[in-house]
């Protein structure tokens, strides 16, 4: 038995370009998909922060963030810093 590596035909380097190219393909596809998932997760929580709940205080009468809206502001802020370049 030699030890040389096997010499692939044309047609063989052809082939193992395809499943290349569509293994490729197959991760464009999915860092597509990833991204408009993020795109919409990112808009969903936009909307929830700015969420307000009104209080009442004998005669004093404001709005805060509801606690559902100080958590998309943390998950925001969470994806805003893995976005930043190293």
């Amino acid at each position: 038995m030699s030890n040389l590596p096997k010499m692939l035909s044309k047609r063989e380097i052809e082939l193992e370009e395809l499943e290349e190219a569509k293994y490729v393909q197959s991760l464009r596809d999915d860092i597509e998909k990833l991204q408009e998932q993020l795109s919409t997760t990112v808009e969903a929580l936009t909307s929830i922060s700015k969420t307000k709940v009104p209080f009442r205080n004998g005669c004093f009468h404001w709005e805060d963030f509801s606690e559902d809206a100080l958590k998309a502001q943390k998950a925001l802020a969470k994806i805003e810093d893995k976005k930043k370049p190293i």
